[in-house]
């Protein structure tokens, strides 16, 4: 069987070794079971994600699928796609609840047109923190209990909540084998070192003292509770270019300390960004 290339990429991820650990332990069990051809795979465990804020877990959920998918024993896939996600709305006792019905019309449109689906679901239920014990989550649960035989659910929780996710853990813990996750963001270090990466790929290099202050920078986002990850990292070093390449005098091969001081751990540009994440986080959730 030819190498899986999503494995090779999920371990190529920075930090992340709760997951790449689970990766790797189903690796060995697909290998395990051609080596010793095992007609029948064991049932995986369903998992809950427990992330930082800035993770990008859709594009990791991808990358799960088609690891998944290309051992080629570990799940039955069946469906118009491999994997589906889903947004879990928080409505209290009492009220006119149709989340199963809404679950239930997602999984068809799953399917397609073979009227099955087997396959992953990612389910974030952030909107159910503090409320896990209410009876609507719970018939939801008992509802994808009755259905787990065909799909791998993956429950989340963004924006790492710790009481959050022992107490789900042990409510999903009544329904389901369940192995949770802690979806870290690596060190401040690392995203430093991504940053200047992704600048060399814009085509500046920058001294030592610009170097020095760029980690800081990244060091004093990373610390904000609000913290939008990678998808923030990205948007400066494109936000640094532009201002490089638009300065005057022209750009003329070193970025300097000077040059990026709106971009300093005090400067503009990260103040500014730490007030937007958090009216942007806050603002989901006051309607």
């Amino acid at each position: 069987m030819a190498e899986n290339r999503y494995y090779k990429e999920i371990m190529s991820l920075k930090g992340m070794n709760d997951f790449k650990d689970v990766i790797e332990q189903w690796h060995r069990l697909s290998e395990n079971m051609r080596k010793f051809n095992a007609k029948k795979a064991p049932t995986l465990p369903n998992l809950l994600w427990a992330s930082d804020n800035g993770m990008d877990l859709e594009d990791i959920t991808n990358l799960l699928t088609g690891f998944v998918y290309e051992e080629q024993n570990l799940l039955d896939f069946y469906g118009a796609v491999q994997d589906l996600d889903y947004f879990m709305e928080y409505v209290p006792n009492g009220e006119e609840f149709h989340e199963i019905d809404k679950i239930a019309e997602k999984i068809r449109g799953a399917a397609g047109f073979r009227s099955e689906y087997r396959g992953i679901m990612a389910i974030d239920v952030s909107e159910w923190i503090g409320h896990f014990q209410e009876e609507n989550f719970i018939e939801v649960l008992k509802y994808l209990q009755s259905i787990s035989s065909d799909i791998l659910y993956i429950f989340q929780i963004p924006n790492f909540n710790p009481q959050a996710v022992e107490q789900l853990t042990q409510i999903l813990a009544l329904f389901f084998h369940i192995q949770p996750i802690e979806m870290k963001l690596p060190e401040s270090a690392e995203l430093a070192e991504y940053t200047k990466d992704l600048l060399l790929q814009y085509g500046l290099t920058l001294d030592t003292e610009a170097e020095q202050m760029l980690t800081n920078s990244v060091a004093r986002l990373k610390e904000d509770q609000y913290f939008a990850g990678y998808t923030l990292l990205d948007r400066m070093a494109s936000d640094i270019a532009y201002s490089i390449f638009t300065s005057t005098p022209p750009y003329d091969g070193l970025v300097t300390k000077g040059m990026i001081t709106a971009f300093a751990p005090d400067g503009i540009y990260v103040n500014e960004m730490i007030q937007n994440n958090a009216r942007v986080f806050t603002s989901q959730f006051n309607y």
